[in-house]
């Protein structure tokens, strides 16, 4: 049996520019017809992923700075500039991964992703095999100049990319649940078990521009702005939608089920609540979640966003918030009868949006939200352990 945690949520933001596109602008999307405000998955994962590592105590590094990093630790170890910028270029070439180089700016060409600790343990093999790194280097130069044609690697080479591709393919707990991939190197590939939609609002919604202009605090003869321009924003109410793999989970941890349990609860807590920080300091759009409801199916992750495929409608009266929950439940009623009780082993949800206790098909009502995700992770568990 196939466990699933789906995640939904109800966030309103007031006036905001929380992810923005390459003109600046909040990015949008068109659902139903009309163009919504978007906030990326990309956005929501990496804000998500940074701060459960800062709960967690266990960072993931997202960079093309690791000869760089390299390089930073031998030198705390006593090694000179010069010497330890070269082994920090060197050990990534000596990698062995297609298509990976060294730019002139000593980053490497393609992104790589890795736990903290592997920078340490990366320098660690620098030490212990040095000549033998350096040789796989400078092999590999000589192989990318040559072409394909003509292969150079030697059996000493392989052996150390094998130990350094080891390095590389080692995992964390963010890295097990967000995923990571590396062209050529399927060994140090992941299959995340965290899946993020783009959050569309559940209405539609216009750009509002803002000019604005800054004075000098140093008076002079031309009294004043010294700078002006204009701001672009949006406001609304927000469908979040996530769902984990517990089965992908538990297999990318090695089945340490302790660290899996630490995790999903930790997830279920700050994707509820978690706030991008895109324009943060100048809109401070701080808000918490109107609803957050939490499944757990043992059949298929189910999303609920076709509850908005018709655009709410607001008024003067109730805002977009209580009609947007008011039609996620009822779809989320259709949901359940279509697909029958039997695949939901749990349901629950939380929130700080009025009338939530009236809701009838959401599950059990927990109002915080520690409790729910404590709750939800104890369930999915639960389930994960039964035999049938």
């Amino acid at each position: 049996m196939s466990i699933f945690i789906d995640v939904h949520i109800v966030h309103s933001f007031p006036l905001s520019n929380l992810n923005r596109d390459y003109y600046g602008s909040p990015k949008v999307a068109v659902y139903g017809g009309v163009e919504r405000g978007r906030i990326s998955s990309a956005a929501l994962k990496r804000g998500s992923r940074t701060e459960i590592e800062k709960f967690l105590g266990d960072k993931a590094l997202r960079t093309r700075r690791v000869p760089g990093q390299v390089a930073a630790e031998l030198e705390a170890r006593g090694w000179t500039a010069e010497e330890a910028a070269e082994a920090g270029r060197n050990v990534a070439l000596a990698a062995g991964v297609g298509g990976l180089g060294i730019e002139e700016a000593g980053t490497t060409n393609v992104m790589l992703y890795l736990p903290a600790a592997a920078i340490g343990a990366l320098a660690d093999l620098v030490e212990e095999q040095r000549t033998q790194i350096d040789a796989a280097a400078k092999g590999a130069l000589a192989e990318a100049k040559a072409g394909k044609s003509k292969k150079t690697k030697t059996k000493a080479d392989r052996e150390i990319a094998k130990r350094i591709q080891e390095v590389l393919a080692t995992r964390n707990a963010s890295i097990a649940a967000f995923g990571r991939m590396l062209a050529n190197a399927p060994e140090v590939t992941v299959d995340g078990a965290i899946s993020v939609a783009h959050a569309i609002t559940t209405h539609a919604t216009e750009e509002q521009s803002d000019f604005f202009t800054a004075v000098d605090d140093v008076p002079g003869d031309d009294n004043g702005s010294a700078h002006m321009g204009h701001g672009a924003y949006t406001s609304g109410s927000f469908y979040k939608y996530s769902s984990i793999s517990l089965d992908g989970l538990l297999t990318n941890l090695g089945h340490d089920r302790d660290a899996a349990r630490e995790l999903v609860r930790a997830y279920l807590a700050e994707f509820a609540v978690h706030v991008p920080r895109a324009k943060k300091n100048s809109t401070a759009p701080f808000t918490p979640p109107a609803l957050a409801y939490v499944t757990v199916r043992s059949d298929r992750p189910v999303s609920l966003a076709g509850a908005f495929e018709a655009p709410v409608v607001a008024d003067e009266s109730t805002g977009w918030t209580s009609p947007s929950i008011k039609q996620l439940d009822e779809h989320a009623q259709a949901v359940n009868a279509f697909f029958g009780p039997e695949p939901v082993i749990a349901a629950a949800y939380t929130g700080t949006a009025a009338g939530l206790a009236s809701l009838t098909a959401l599950g059990r009502h927990i109002p915080q939200l520690s409790d729910l995700a404590e709750t939800i992770t104890t369930a999915a568990f639960d389930a994960a352990e039964d035999p049938k």
